[in-house]
C-alpha cells in the first residue's frame, strides 16, 4: 500500500473511532448532568427534614408503628407505585 493509502487508512480509523465514542461520551454527560441534578435539587433537602421529622417522633409512638408493621408497609406500597411507574413506561404493556 502507498503512502496515501496507509495516511487515507488512519485518518478513516480516527473517525470511526470518533464516531464510536461519541455515544458513551455522551452517556457519561447525560450521567453526570443527572448526578449533579440530584445532588443540587430539593430531594436532598426533604430528605434531610424528614430524618428530623422522624426523630421527634416519641418511642411509645414508633412502638406501635412498629407492631403494626407500618415502615413494612410504607416500603411495600413504595416499592408497589415505582413498580407500576415503570411498567406503565414499557411501550407495548401501558
Amino acid at each position: 500500500m502507498s503512502a496515501f493509502g496507509n495516511w487515507l487508512l488512519s485518518i478513516l480509523q480516527e473517525v470511526l473511532q470518533f464516531i464510536a465514542e461519541i455515544p458513551v461520551a455522551i452517556a457519561d454527560w447525560l450521567y453526570q448532568a443527572l448526578l449533579d441534578l440530584i445532588s443540587t435539587s430539593f430531594i436532598v433537602g426533604i430528605i434531610q427534614s424528614a430524618a428530623q421529622l422522624f426523630s421527634a417522633i416519641d418511642p411509645s409512638v414508633w412502638y406501635f408503628l412498629n407492631i403494626m408493621q407500618v415502615p413494612f408497609g410504607i416500603s411495600v406500597v413504595t416499592s408497589a407505585y415505582l413498580l407500576r411507574f415503570l411498567v406503565r413506561r414499557i411501550p407495548f404493556i401501558g
